[in-house]
């Protein structure tokens, strides 16, 4: 059963661990930042599926206390898995933010159902943009995609946001389609409107309405 509100989020992370930040939230700490929390539950799913995979793997007769196992692993893999599904949905304080600043870029470009990939640059040694769009297109229609920049970091913080600047790279040219307000000094205040204005032009210039 999906977890739908903070007060069962709580009830789920009880029991699941002593200390760090599960325990902290379950004891009722809300974070400025999921970030912590998403990484510990996100390491303590994979623990969970690593040991079902080992029981599932066991052969020899069936073993009651064997299954029995088998159960409470795949009830605590399913559990956890809950909680973090219920986090990823939780936004943060931007001020606070230890997300990567192109973290809600990358999931709404998703759920616009806009190919993307991160680009690296070679000469910055990092990963300097997100690329929007499909390189490979069927005969006949426009090749067209988007550069969407940071003038810091992609992958810094959301508290260090300064801002998005995105091209439309086409056959013809290579033109200015989105900058933020006050671009390279955005204010991270501003943070979510202007990522969702930003993934508004970028879909609205790669799939322009009929």
């Amino acid at each position: 059963m999906p977890i739908t509100t903070p007060e069962q989020a709580r009830h789920a992370a009880r029991d699941m661990s002593a200390a760090g930040p599960i325990a902290e939230f379950a004891n009722g700490d809300t974070p400025p930042c999921f970030a912590r929390l998403r990484l510990a539950l996100a390491g303590m799913r994979q623990e969970s599926l690593v040991t079902a995979a080992q029981l599932n793997m066991a052969d020899g007769p069936d073993d009651p206390l064997m299954e029995r196992g088998k159960e409470e692993v795949a009830e605590i893999s399913s559990a956890i898995g809950a909680l973090l599904a219920w986090t990823e949905e939780q936004l943060c304080q931007v001020e606070f933010c230890e997300c990567r600043a192109d973290r809600l870029l990358r999931r709404l470009l998703e759920e616009a159902k806009v190919p993307g990939q991160t680009g690296y640059s070679p000469q910055l040694g990092r990963n300097s943009c997100i690329i929007a769009g499909s390189f490979d297109r069927e005969p006949g229609e426009r090749t067209a995609y988007v550069l969407i920049e940071h003038q810091n970091h992609i992958e810094h913080a959301v508290q260090a946001h300064r801002g998005w600047r995105a091209r439309l790279v086409t056959a013809a040219e290579v033109a200015p389609l989105y900058e933020s307000p006050g671009y390279p000094m955005t204010p991270v205040s501003v943070y979510r409107e202007d990522t969702l204005a930003c993934v508004r032009v970028v879909t609205d210039a790669l799939y322009p309405p009929a």
